[in-house]
């Protein structure tokens, strides 16, 4: 989706400042976006090394920005899509060199596009977003949303659990498995990609049901619309032991599932933005990342 042409005033910066250069070129973009006379904020653990003049912000306050440049790493541009989706606000992700599929940007683009892309002349696109309620007693006591997935797992792996999956109310089947997860088109390409569910194109409105190494042999992905799949997940009881459970949303939101609970998984209301300079198709990606073609 083409962006209408709106200047940026503001901008936040969420580096991985455990990549290979990402604080140094963080530096370079302060001074670029400084000298443009643009708001710079920064997180806490830049506080120490980023360019007079840039605001230590939390990270709602970075998402509040015009724009949101996150300087190498998949996971970190997944962090930060939770806080600037709900706000409408578009996340750049610069790629420095990690295999990550979202950051895809080159830093010397971004530099040299600068100009253009503080002018809002750039190309966004909406990427579906999964939201995960734990629902005790009747009611919602938990909800997250997540670029990637949702994960109900076992608490330990030293036992099966028993997953029990509904689809808009209609009962779909019973795995016994390490867990399931529930996919994004763009996390079709995470966890799910390792745990053999399909690679699916992120223009599809979909979500995909994968099980987690299911002790079965007639276990496969499944693949749900996205407008209106409610999923629901919850175990069956076999001992107070194998009944724990997780529910962990991008990797990097967990809580607790007990026994008698159950996690609805359905499309969050958001979407998150993602802003491109070049265009890289996806199947392209596909190629270079997986190495598909390659010479054996």
């Amino acid at each position: 989706m083409k962006m209408p042409f709106e200047s940026i005033e503001t901008v936040g910066i969420a580096t991985a400042v455990h990549k290979k250069d990402a604080v140094q070129s963080t530096r370079e973009l302060i001074a670029r976006l400084q000298e443009a006379d643009v708001e710079v904020r920064v997180r806490p653990t830049m506080a120490s090394c980023c360019p007079d003049g840039a605001q230590v912000c939390t990270d709602e306050e970075i998402a509040d920005s015009g724009l949101v440049i996150v300087m190498g790493g998949d996971g970190t541009l997944i962090e930060m899509a939770r806080h600037a989706a709900p706000r409408g606000t578009p996340l750049l992700g610069v790629d420095l060199g990690s295999f990550g599929f979202l950051a895809e940007e080159r830093f010397d683009d971004v530099l040299a596009n600068l100009a253009d892309i503080l002018q809002g002349r750039y190309s966004c696109e909406e990427r579906l977003m999964v939201r995960a309620e734990l629902w005790r007693d009747g009611e919602c006591v938990n909800s997250f949303i997540g670029l990637n997935d949702a994960v109900v797992a076992g608490a330990t792996h030293r036992w099966l659990v028993r997953l029990r999956i509904r689809v808009n109310n209609e009962p779909v089947a019973v795995y016994p498995a390490d867990g399931l997860i529930v996919s994004t088109p763009t996390g079709s390409t995470a966890y799910n990609l390792s745990a053999g569910g399909p690679i699916v194109d992120p223009d599809v409105q979909a979500l995909i049901i994968t099980p987690i190494c299911p002790h079965t042999l007639y276990s496969r992905p499944l693949v749900v619309d996205a407008s209106s799949a409610v999923i629901e997940v919850c175990s069956e009881k076999r001992s107070n032991a194998q009944s724990d459970m997780v529910l962990t949303v991008d990797g990097q939101q967990t809580v607790d599932v007990a026994a008698g609970e159950r996690v609805v998984i359905r499309r969050a209301q958001y979407t998150a933005r993602l802003v491109h300079i070049r265009r890289t198709g996806f199947y392209r990606r596909l190629r270079d990342k997986l190495r598909w073609g390659a010479e054996k």
